[in-house]
């Protein structure tokens, strides 16, 4: 398929990634001359240096023979101004960034056919991995009946030095599967013969009600938290806070502004403290220690950072950091950062679930790796129903995580059968999506 994208920012050169990996045909547009050279010499894409709203570019991208249309640029009025062209054109699905809440209401009436706006579903990933310590990655599909979990290896887990197939033995009512480990730069898909070390960073699709369970056997941290202290005072920060003071969390929420810490506190049940989010000495004086995290959720990178490394120079045993730059989120975790996420990166997985087809669901990445987890349901037609696992032909390079059926999860084995109406989670490396496409999907 061929997909054009407005914008070669972290959403739009994020986006071009993944989808060049796949073997799609993408054309960017970008009106900075600098940010077009750049890309073009990292992509092996078409980049056209122009408006992205102008129909005389829009045609030298020969955005008509387009099957969906991105506008993802930092400008709310410049996303949805490009889909109003593309839409002219005849481009039959357009997808628009936009934050604004009143451009939002009225975008659909201006060729947008999708809105998407990442900073929900950004809170409830930051209150996610809040609430489980030692976790990396968390994201959840089925309605919250299956989740996918992420985190390091470390000594003291008793999958350490084992084999998935040894591992299974000691896994008491096996509730998961390992769907890959990250070790370097290489990521494996897993099999019964992969072999999981300390520092390994381990990739695990689990039932819910057993995640704190699972990521015990790998010695990822379980330690139950008490307090959230939370730097920034951004709408995402709020929405999390919420978030988390309904799962009966203390929350503390840190801003500089006078005027912006005034209007949360109004706004906002936790509590809200005057302060420089990056002064040790205040930060001392919350006494941060065990049953602490701390989140960066300022919408300034260095902040972030600098709030968190000094909050773990100050006792806060667990330290998460959004960050925009998600070039720089991978390089964190041996300086101090536990955990990162990123609004650019949530954009970008609600924008590929309409790059996939009708049935994918829920699309999530995993950082530091060129993975997905795709959830799909089965439909009538689709070749996978009535197949047996051991039968079905999954490439090398994808696994099958776990099944939501009705109102119960199936750990799957290969005797497993699929049906019509199974929600199905799929782990595939981007080589392989291609493939459990049209394995699954009718």
């Amino acid at each position: 398929m061929r997909v054009v994208i407005v914008g070669a920012g972290h959403d739009g050169s994020y986006l071009a990634e993944r989808l060049v990996a796949e073997g799609q045909e993408v054309v960017i547009i970008e009106a900075e001359e600098e940010k077009a050279t750049r890309i073009q010499d990292r992509l092996d894409v078409l980049v056209i240096h122009g408006n992205g709203a102008s129909p005389a570019v829009l045609r030298r991208a020969r955005a008509d023979e387009a099957g969906l249309f991105l506008a993802v640029t930092d400008s709310d009025g410049a996303n949805v101004l490009a889909c109003r062209s593309a839409k002219a054109l005849g481009v039959p699905r357009t997808v628009a960034r936009v934050e604004d809440p009143d451009l939002r209401e009225v975008s659909p009436g201006l060729g947008v056919d999708v809105v998407v706006d990442a900073r929900e579903s950004s809170a409830e990933q930051a209150a996610r991995l809040a609430e489980y310590a030692g976790v990396t990655e968390y994201a959840v599909f089925a309605d919250e009946q299956l989740s996918l979990v992420a985190g390091v290896v470390t000594e003291d887990g008793v999958a350490a030095g084992k084999s998935v197939m040894e591992l299974r033995p000691l896994a008491e009512g096996w509730s998961f599967i390992v769907a890959a480990v990250v070790r370097g730069d290489v990521t494996t898909i897993g099999r019964g013969d992969t072999r999981i070390e300390a520092g390994d960073h381990v990739v695990v699709m689990a039932e819910t009600d057993r995640v704190r369970d699972v990521i015990g056997m790998f010695g990822i941290d379980t330690e139950p938290v008490r307090r959230v202290v939370i730097l920034g005072g951004t709408r995402i920060a709020a929405m999390t806070a919420e978030i988390l003071l309904d799962s009966g969390y203390e929350v503390v929420i840190v801003e500089e502004e006078r005027e912006r810490a005034a209007f949360i506190a109004r706004r906002s049940r936790a509590s809200v403290l005057l302060a420089d989010p990056t002064d040790a000495d205040f930060l001392a004086t919350l006494r941060l220690g065990e049953g602490d995290v701390v989140v960066g959720l300022s919408g300034h990178d260095e902040l972030n950072l600098m709030g968190c490394l000094v909050a773990s120079a100050v006792g806060a045993p667990k330290t998460i950091a959004r960050f925009g730059h998600r070039s720089v989120a991978g390089l964190l975790r041996n300086v101090g950062i536990d955990a990162t996420l990123s609004s650019r990166v949530a954009v970008a997985n609600m924008i590929l679930q309409y790059v996939r087809r009708d049935r994918i669901l829920s699309v999530a990445t995993v950082k530091d790796t060129d993975a997905e987890a795709l959830e799909i349901e089965l439909a009538v037609g689709s070749p996978a129903v009535g197949v047996k696992l051991i039968d079905l032909g999954m490439p090398r390079d994808a696994v099958l995580g776990g099944i939501a059926r009705g109102k119960g999860v199936i750990v799957p084995k290969g005797d497993t059968v699929l049906q019509v109406g199974d929600h199905v989670v799929v782990f595939a490396k981007s080589e392989a999506i291609d493939a459990v496409e049209k394995l699954l999907l009718a």
